[in-house]
């Protein structure tokens, strides 16, 4: 039986509702506080990146005046001066300013889609753990139904002058008690769940979502043909491209560093337009003005120990881009083998809880006819509760898996 088939075949199923995991899945991508925060952080990169394509093509305009304050007493504040400067060689700096801008972008546009999938991942994961809790208090209010009725029956017997202790009585309020208290527990999950849920999902978190069951008929029966093995590079996916990007940025920052080792050759236009005479009177003056030069800073060493900490940072980082890219592998590797592993464990389970479940319908009928004792009923209901409460997790432990895998290779 392949893996598709199996989560169709012994798929969870709950009450009908209008929430289910498409719904959950597309809503985590579009309104997670985080997912639209993340966007705002691409969009703010974006202008950072239009910011050095500016200052790469486009010189600088400078309009200025300086005067005394007599002066603009006298005449007003008005324009001196119109300058343009361009670089003429700059040892690459504008242009690598430029490309790490840009590797800053690509990198935040990655982080974006990484949000998204964390997203989804953890607001599937907790549906799933509201969908649990769920049905955790449908089996235990079952298992309480039970014993009331048996309480009456031997409550009967008793006040009827029976050979009932009233011991008998006691145990089982105290077992009704005690599987009331499980069901307090099991609601306290639910409702924690659902209001984690809201939140992920951009809902206030006191929402009354309204949930239906993971269907694996409609979501993972595309999965059905799950493939062994993807052959897709680590280096094209998603974590693959962002660690590409982030060396990239490290080799920029290298370049940049080293531009400023260079002076700077320049070519600057200057317009006047009045000036300011020795008597401090203004006068117009309508002369323009070109200039060549080149600028070079002494630092005094502090430029080259600028340089090689940027080429340690450089190095670093091809050293944490191999291991990455490793990191990237084994995560891909190990989650097929959870995959596998995850799925012939709910095969085992789905056996263990049909087993559990058709002992627990003969021994109610027992428990019903007074032929099994409270005790033995209710390890009988407890041992099919934990174990409906295991394939539930497995179930969801192994939906998320698939998730995570297809989420590598993106």
């Amino acid at each position: 039986m392949g893996l598709g088939a199996f989560l169709i075949v012994y798929g969870v199923s709950y009450a009908e509702g209008s929430f289910g995991l498409n719904e959950v899945l597309e809503r985590a991508k579009i309104s997670n506080p985080q997912v639209n925060a993340q966007k705002m952080n691409v969009e703010s990169r974006r202008e950072l990146k239009e910011k050095a394509w500016k200052n790469l093509v486009l010189p600088p305009v400078n309009l200025s005046n300086e005067d005394e304050w007599k002066v603009v007493k006298k005449y007003g504040v008005g324009l001196e001066e119109l300058s343009v400067a361009l670089p003429i060689y700059a040892g690459g700096k504008d242009l690598n300013m430029y490309r790490k801008s840009k590797a800053q972008l690509g990198i935040a546009e990655k982080d974006s889609s990484l949000v998204e999938m964390a997203a989804q991942e953890a607001a599937v994961s907790q549906y799933f753990a509201a969908l649990n809790a769920r049905k955790q208090i449908e089996i235990t209010n079952k298992a309480i139904e039970a014993l009331e009725k048996q309480r009456e029956r031997v409550n009967d017997l008793y006040e009827n002058g029976k050979i009932v202790p009233k011991s008998e009585v006691l145990k089982i309020e105290a077992d009704i008690e005690n599987n009331r208290g499980i069901n307090l527990e099991n609601s306290y999950h639910e409702s924690a769940s659902m209001g984690e849920l809201a939140r992920l999902l951009g809902y206030p978190i006191d929402s009354a979502l309204d949930l239906k069951d993971f269907d694996p008929s409609q979501y993972l029966a595309t999965k059905a043909a799950l493939k062994e093995e993807n052959n897709k590079k680590v280096e094209n996916t998603i974590l693959g491209e962002k660690e590409q990007l982030k060396l990239d940025s490290a080799s920029y920052d290298v370049k940049i560093a080293k531009a400023d080792l260079y002076p700077v050759l320049y070519t600057k236009y200057t317009y006047y337009y009045r000036d300011v005479d020795s008597k401090g009177n203004i006068y117009k003056r309508d002369e323009d003005k070109f200039e060549e030069g080149f600028r070079w800073v002494l630092t005094w060493g502090a430029t080259l120990d600028n340089v090689r900490a940027n080429e340690y940072a450089y190095e670093k980082a091809k050293i944490e881009y191999e291991d990455n890219l490793k990191g990237i592998s084994l995560d891909m590797k190990n989650k097929l083998s959870e995959i596998r592993a995850l799925y012939g464990k709910s095969l085992a389970m789905k056996k263990r809880v049909d087993l559990l479940q058709e002992n627990m319908e003969i021994d109610n009928m027992r428990y019903e006819n007074e032929l099994l004792s409270t005790f033995d009923y209710l390890n009988s209901v407890n041992s099919f509760r934990e174990a409906q409460e295991s394939y539930y997790e497995l179930q969801r432990g192994l939906v998320l898996a698939v998730i995570e895998y297809e989420n590598l290779y993106r």
